[in-house]
């Protein structure tokens, strides 16, 4: 591309910059002082003797500022003004004397005005990237440029399970960001945050790659996050995260106070995972999800132990479905599968990603080992259908106040759509003193969000003995009033 050229060029005179060295001087003050033996001498050059840099810290040396890569980054970073209508809760009555349910009320409606970031991706489609949260339940998108022109946005396609999402936006000299490869990102990288926070449109922040492939958040039914140090806050959502040489790797996602992490804990979509995402959006509107088949669970130590297995990482296969790509491919039960697509699998979740990330057709490759043999194996990845679901084996179902409470699983319809905890029983002894319902997903508690059973059974410690909690049912919010 000629904006990688502009780049390289601007990178190139870098290396006139003036360079900071610290030297050293020891001055004697006393007998002996300032004086050294033959050997301690040859040790001490030795050891400060000049080393071999690594390419990504040579090509460190000389920059002095970033602000050549920013000059071309940030026309390419947008800020996505959303006007979404809200339904306000209503408060759920109780059950009368008889147990019969309270009849479940109509919902307000109010408008609400948020914001966030985006990136274009092609100039000449007016194509934006951005996260699914930014712009979703949105009555009316407006895109506004860095350089202040405000257009409006039409939605393409949105993929809630893994927070990406494509708007359309029909303008002239977009600036395209120019697209880097997230595969070849390493842990230590240094990384530039571009977004709008907090409304500030504009802002860069710097750090660092601190981990890639992180899962289980709980954040997204589908994670695969590169973890960065660098100060991402409300607004910086879908903004861009580039390297060095200004290329777009990620997509900013959730900074540490939207995960309820310690400070310096951000994380971000990696590109090649929303590319191929937002190649789905494009061609259907939908993100068409695959399947194997293939039923797994975390490998566990003590399976590890009793095996005596030589591998630590993976999952293992607990039931192959008849007719299957991985019956067709001859997955056996039991085997250990350690990596799929020539990327590693550690964790049930991170297969779910891997897989419902994946497109549909694609051949698959696997690394597996099965009797204490290693080998590898292909499979055709085949459309996700309800009656074979991606299976992760969770927690069991908890209880809250009587009522019974679990994670919403995978293959449930609401599963990667709605963040919170399922109602899977409420006995006859507790449904005589709430208007809880099973199928109603519990989405808050005390007016904050949770995502999990896990943040749910959390949140209830926290309160007293009687306490609030929102629910969906049937797409709808109500508040309903909990008793222990």
């Amino acid at each position: 591309m000629a904006k990688d050229a502009r780049s390289m060029r601007k990178l190139a005179g870098w290396g006139t910059a003036a360079a900071i060295s610290v030297m050293l001087v020891g001055a004697a003050t006393g007998p002996g002082l300032g004086q050294s033996r033959p050997a301690e001498t040859a040790k001490a050059a030795a050891k400060n003797s000049p080393r071999a840099m690594s390419p990504s810290m040579a090509s460190l040396q000389g920059i002095a500022s970033f602000a050549p890569v920013l000059d071309e980054v940030i026309p390419s970073v947008v800020t996505m003004l959303v006007t979404s209508e809200t339904l306000v809760p209503m408060e759920l009555a109780a059950p009368d004397v008889s147990g019969k349910p309270a009849a479940f009320p109509e919902p307000g409606r109010s408008l609400a005005r948020s914001g966030g970031s985006g990136v274009v991706v092609d100039a000449a489609a007016g194509l934006v990237l951005t996260n699914h949260h930014v712009i979703a339940d949105a009555k009316a998108i407006e895109v506004a440029l860095a350089d202040g022109r405000r257009y409006p946005g039409r939605v393409v396609g949105t993929d809630p399970g893994t927070d990406v999402a494509v708007v359309k936006v029909e303008a002239t000299g977009l600036r395209e960001i120019a697209m880097g490869d997230s595969d070849r990102a390493r842990v230590g990288d240094v990384v530039l945050a571009i977004g709008n926070p907090y409304g500030l449109e504009g802002t860069a922040t710097l750090g660092i790659i601190s981990a890639t492939m992180r899962s289980s958040i709980g954040h997204e039914a589908f994670e695969d996050f590169m973890q960065i140090d660098a100060a991402i806050n409300p607004g910086n959502s879908g903004g861009a995260l580039v390297n060095i040489r200004g290329e777009l790797i990620g997509i900013n996602t959730v900074g540490s106070a939207e995960s309820g992490k310690a400070a310096g804990i951000g994380f971000a979509i990696p590109i090649n995972m929303a590319r191929t995402i937002m190649a789905q959006l494009v061609a259907h509107g939908e993100m068409r999800r695959g399947s194997t088949g293939l039923v797994v669970e975390d490998l566990s130590r003590a399976r590890i132990e009793a095996m005596g297995m030589r591998i630590t990482r993976g999952v293992e296969v607990t039931g192959v479905e008849a007719g299957s790509p991985g019956a067709a491919a001859g997955v056996p039960v039991g085997a250990i599968i350690t990596e799929a697509g020539g990327r590693p699998i550690r964790s049930a979740a991170e297969w779910a990603t891997r897989i419902a990330t994946t497109p549909v057709g694609t051949r698959l490759p696997l690394r597996l080992e099965s009797d204490g043999k290693a080998g590898t194996l292909e499979l055709t990845i085949a459309a996700f259908t309800q009656a074979s679901p991606p299976r992760i084996l969770g927690p069991e179902a908890a209880t809250l106040a009587g009522v019974a409470v679990a994670d919403i699983p995978p293959g449930d319809p609401l599963y990667g759509a709605v963040r919170g905890a399922m109602v899977k029983d409420v006995p006859e002894k507790a449904a005589a003193r709430t208007s809880i319902r099973p199928g109603d997903v519990i989405t808050a508690v005390e007016g904050q969000s949770i995502r999990s059973l896990d943040e749910l059974t959390r949140r209830v410690a926290n309160t007293g003995m009687q306490f609030q909690v929102t629910i969906r049912r049937d797409g709808r919010p109500a508040w309903v009033r909990v008793s222990r």
